[in-house]
């Protein structure tokens, strides 16, 4: 078998080495209407492409890294004496709103360059201020529009994806884009802020006092949602219907969702996807809170700030992961113990994974459990096969998709985090080769596309999938130099 996946790989290297040129455009904008330079992601853009022996693979990661701040960039502010802070705004692309977890993947990849930037690091620091200040705003948003005393000097639509809801409590529809509660959306602000400072050692967000508000609420929020539908019944903190023909559009018996009982999980009312949960306990997601909230945590231990919401932090930190543990750990029929997608705690549990991340998937990206944990591994097969995965589309570039799409959709997000996330050289080669093979002669990453013609697509403007594209050649060129040589 060994001498098999080299045979494999060199196979799959010497095609690379045999293509004369690209096979895609270079479809960056020119470099006087990208919206944002950074001379230090030019700088690895050419040093990585040095290193990729395929013209095609080579030109993709060319465009599909920078995406973010050539395209989604729309407004930022650095420091000043009048502006003490600074503030960025990122779209996700084609959708003209900020989404809190969009935006904190979508710079994923360049935080560990802000090191040695201090202009990437302003930008980085200013999104976490804006996220800061758009969950005091109002926390239960998945999207916002620009912060109110910035809104003028942005061009966006006047127009919310919330107005036709009907939510509890009630947004305001100038700051909100949109308002469907998920748990990963505040877990994805403090796991921003847990990577900022492990990654530049930069502590200058402490001293905002938003910040600190945003961590205080954020844990009150989550606080309000371990609590069991009856156990708050007729008193609320979150309910959300929508007029819609799409069942994954809104929440059942009247904006309160299928019941769930207390376990010491979050409940989360909507998937990364934006979709709809079935069962409220949404397992990555809370996996994502535990990362966050025990990565402020520690922050704050190792700085010696706030010592009192350090401890807050750990405290809801330990509660959800046990939680998850006692109740996210099911007995699948063929693979033994893995964790489930969704959970009630009346015993009820979903299996499946969703393209859209965090995700049961991702759990070892973003440092919820290892690559070789066992129980990691064996949920792992299930989500990689189409007979135990619904969302797992079985064609020419099968891979996984979500029911946002529909179904025989692969995603290239979930394409890129099963190569991020494999053991196996063949298979990280193989995402690869389907990444290079799937962008339509776009160059670029899509939502979804059909798992036999990738011609037909989703959303030609998706900076979060561009990015992840970036981040997973990142991750090959340090980890795995010989696959892209």
């Amino acid at each position: 078998m060994a001498n098999f996946k080299i045979l494999f790989v060199c196979i799959l290297a010497f095609v690379h080495l045999v293509v004369g040129q690209s096979e895609v455009p270079d479809a960056r904008p020119p470099p006087s209407e990208r919206l944002y330079n950074s001379s230090t992601i030019e700088n690895v853009i050419l040093d990585v492409s040095s290193r990729i022996g395929d013209p095609t693979i080579r030109q993709i990661f060319q465009n599909c890294l920078p995406s973010t701040l050539d395209t989604t960039v729309l407004w930022t502010r650095s420091r000043s004496a009048e502006f003490p802070i600074p503030y960025t705004y990122i779209i996700t692309g084609d959708i003209q709103g900020m989404w809190l977890r969009d935006s904190t993947y979508q710079v994923n990849p360049y935080v560990p360059y802000a090191r040695n930037d201090s202009e990437l690091r302003e930008l980085i620091l200013g999104l976490i201020n804006t996220q800061a200040e758009m969950i005091l705003s109002y926390p239960f948003a998945n999207a916002y529009f620009p912060l109110e005393h910035w809104q003028a000097e942005i061009d966006l639509p006047p127009h919310s994806a919330a107005e036709n809801d009907t939510v509890h409590p009630p947004p305001d529809l100038t700051k909100v884009f949109e308002a469907k509660f998920e748990v990963d959306s505040l877990a994805s602000f403090l796991y921003l802020t847990k990577y900022f400072y492990e990654e530049t050692g930069n502590t200058e967000f402490l001293d905002n006092p938003f910040w600190k508000n945003a961590t205080e609420l954020v844990i009150q929020t989550f606080r309000d949602l371990q609590a069991g539908t009856l156990e708050v019944l007729d008193n609320e903190p979150y309910k959300f219907t929508r007029p819609t023909r799409t069942q994954t559009e809104t929440q059942n018996l009247y904006g309160l969702g299928n019941p769930s009982k207390t376990c010491g999980l979050i409940r989360s009312f909507f998937r990364p996807s934006d979709d709809s949960t079935i069962f409220q306990y949404l397992i990555p997601s809370n996996a994502m809170a535990v990362v966050g909230l025990r990565g402020v945590a520690q922050i704050l231990n190792d700085v010696g700030r706030f010592p009192e919401l350090a401890n807050e932090l750990s405290l809801l930190a330990t509660q959800v992961h046990v939680a998850i543990t006692r109740h996210g750990i099911v007995q699948h029929p063929q693979f033994g113990q893995v964790y489930a997608y969704e959970v009630d705690c009346y015993g009820s549990h979903l299996f499946m994974d969703d393209a859209n991340f965090p995700s049961l998937l991702s759990l070892p990206k973003f440092g919820f459990v290892e690559k070789d944990d066992p129980i990691y591994l064996n949920t792992r097969q299930y989500i990689l096969s189409p007979d135990w995965n619904p969302y797992y589309a079985r064609g020419l570039y099968g891979g996984v998709g979500s029911p946002h799409t529909g179904l025989q959709q692969t995603w290239h997000m979930a394409v890129c985090m099963q190569g991020m996330t494999s053991l196996d050289e063949v298979e990280m080669s193989r995402m690869l080769w389907t990444v290079r093979n799937t962008t339509a002669g776009t160059g670029f990453m899509h939502e979804s596309y059909d798992v036999n013609d990738p011609s037909e697509f989703t959303r030609d403007w998706f900076a979060w999938a561009n990015t992840v594209l970036g981040d997973f050649i990142l991750y090959l060129d340090k980890e795995y130099p010989h696959l892209l040589l």
